[in-house]
């Protein structure tokens, strides 16, 4: 990421032409705390926004949709008083600096004010100003304990940000260049590094992009070589000056630039008209990944510290069944305390007595001496017949615990495997589950209201394959959009998705079973094994598990084929990686 001083000159020039006159009709503020205007130009209702987000700092027009904030933070009631119904007067931008201020037109009967937004990495901020620079309140506020140079409160006068000492491309010489950049070379920075603390708005990408260009780094005589870089330097900021930009994103490298970076004219570069489009399709792209993998790590261990518990519920349950196989030792012991009664000793707390079964060998037997022998022995028949019953039930519990494993099993694939999407479907599964606090259900329950959308797939023969991603979809796919006579597919064993295939004959081609097979295959937890079984047959034969989660069956009457995951000519058949 590269918001410099470059991308700051094209969104202010793209911004001067959009937008200037428009007025404002709406201010929200998202789930992210950002900014967004609506306002209406050329027919149209572009949103700009303004994030203050240290890793998304930004400033561009969107047409991305967002959630709202249903409590809107001070600040964005604030800029809804002064704002809404006036007009953009215009843009300004300080010299290197990567501050836009945009001057508004006010509603009838308000003071006129600016809006200045100051992109800085984590010292980013939104504040507003009226027409004596008096800051009338701000996205992040800052006391003067914590800035004893520039504090941002309400009623303190604006007071810009300090500059930098480094050269100004647009007026510095040669000589006074290669000064600087040799001084800082001298100190041991690096090329780009020392380019960077020499001159005036650029960011390292940029400063390793002129080097590139100059070929700084093949000229043997340094004169030449600072000469040579010097002028890539001017050139760039007189291109900016002019409004001459190059809008690239590279997705790969999760980099953008408002120049062609040829030094990277190797990997894939998309080129954008206008540098808005580029950061709203760059930060719409990246924010979406950050949100995925949060998504997944945060949901990941839940099941995980779930799992644990659960292994260690069996475990436990493991133990007690164990125990409980000495039952029959107590129907043992009443049955000879009622044949040898009168060999027992009054009040005693034990006694030694000859087996029924094995009369050479002698059995202690524990009693209670406050009871008789009748009373003892009907103690142990007692103890007999409940560690009888709760055998049973114990086997009952451990089947549940395991079918509770299993899912969580089946959990961490999906997981692994799906996308943002996906992931939302198995965060509303697990709130039903109980996995998750309900508080989260009422937004969430919105999103559940869509029909899952699992995989689409083609075979060679023209018939629907369906895959599913998550629990959800598995369970959708095998039970409320298959017909009975489709044919169901799941990796043996191990976890993966419910695969259908559809409108096929009964039984299906070969080919058909084939590649519904591979697909059980690769999406499943043994895509890197050369070799899995998949089970297959008609979906009457699939049965939902009682009381079981989504996704969890048992089945019958299934044939069973080997699939290789790996099979490169079927990986290309349906776009795999």
């Amino acid at each position: 990421m590269s918001f410099d001083t470059l991308i700051m000159k094209a969104i202010k020039d793209e911004l001067q032409e959009e937008l200037t006159g428009a007025p404002v009709q709406r201010v929200y503020e998202n789930e992210r705390g950002e900014i967004i205007l609506y306002l209406h130009s050329r027919g149209h209702q572009p949103g700009l926004l303004f994030s203050t987000d240290p890793r998304y700092a930004r400033i561009h027009l969107t047409h991305s949709r967002y959630s709202h904030r249903d409590k809107p933070s001070p600040f964005c009631m604030l800029l809804r008083k002064y704002l809404i119904s006036g007009r953009v007067k215009d843009f300004f931008t300080p010299p290197l600096e990567r501050i836009l201020e945009m001057r508004f037109a006010p509603p009838y009967g308000m003071p006129p004010v600016r809006l200045i937004a100051e992109i800085m990495g984590r010292r980013s901020n939104l504040i507003l100003v009226d027409d004596k620079d008096n800051v009338l309140g701000a996205a992040k506020t800052v006391s003067w304990e914590k800035n004893p140079r520039r504090a941002i409160l309400p009623g303190e006068i604006y007071r810009p940000v300090p500059p930098q000492n480094k050269l100004n491309p647009l007026e510095m010489n040669c000589q006074r260049f290669s000064a600087f950049f040799r001084y800082f070379l001298n100190e041991g920075k690096e090329p780009e590094q020392a380019l960077f603390s020499s001159v005036g708005g650029l960011s390292p990408l940029t400063a390793r992009e002129l080097l590139y260009r100059s070929g700084w780094k093949q000229t043997s005589h340094a004169n030449t070589a600072d000469e040579h870089l010097f002028e890539e330097v001017k050139k760039i900021f007189a291109e900016s000056e002019a409004g001459r930009f190059t809008p690239v994103m590279l997705p790969d490298q999760k980099i953008y630039a408002a120049i062609e970076l040829t030094h990277l004219a190797g990997e894939k570069q998309v080129t954008y008209e206008q540098a808005c489009t580029m950061l709203d399709q760059f930060y719409g792209m990246l924010i979406s990944e950050d949100r995925e993998k949060t998504l997944r790590e945060q949901l990941k261990n839940t099941v995980n510290k779930r799992l644990k518990n659960l292994t260690n519920k069996k475990k436990q349950q493991e133990k007690e069944l164990e125990a409980s196989t000495k039952a029959p030792r107590h129907r043992l012991f009443g049955e000879m305390l009622l044949a040898y009664g009168h060999e027992v000793p009054k009040g005693a707390d034990s006694v030694v007595l000859p087996d029924l079964y094995n009369p050479e060998e002698m059995v202690e037997i524990p009693l209670d001496p406050a009871k008789s022998v009748s009373a003892n022995a009907q103690r142990h028949f007692n103890r007999y017949q409940k560690a009888k019953k709760g055998r049973k039930k114990i086997r009952a519990q451990i089947n549940k615990t395991k079918t509770e494993i299993e899912y969580c099993q089946n959990l961490l694939y999906a997981l692994d495997s799906g996308d943002l999407s996906s992931l939302e479907e198995i965060r509303q599964e697990m709130i039903e589950a109980g996995y998750l606090p309900k508080k989260e259900q009422g937004k969430e329950k919105k999103k559940g209201d869509t029909a899952p959308q699992p995989f689409k797939f083609k075979s060679s023969a023209g018939h629907t394959i369906l895959v599913g991603r998550n629990n959800r979809q598995n369970d959708h796919i095998t039970f409320k959009t298959a017909a009975r006579r489709d044919t169901w597919f799941h990796a043996r064993e191990i976890p993966g998705s419910h695969v259908l295939l559809k409108e096929a004959p009964s039984p299906p081609p070969d080919e058909d079973i084939e590649e519904a097979a591979f697909l059980a295959a690769y999406f499943s937890r043994g895509r890197e094994s050369g070799a899995v079984d998949i089970d297959y047959t008609e979906v009457r034969h699939v049965r939902r598990r009682p009381g079981s989660k989504p996704g969890s069956v048992f089945y019958e009457n299934f044939n069973t084929v080997t699939a290789n995951p790996g099979d490169q000519k079927l990986r290309e058949r349906f776009g795999l990686e």
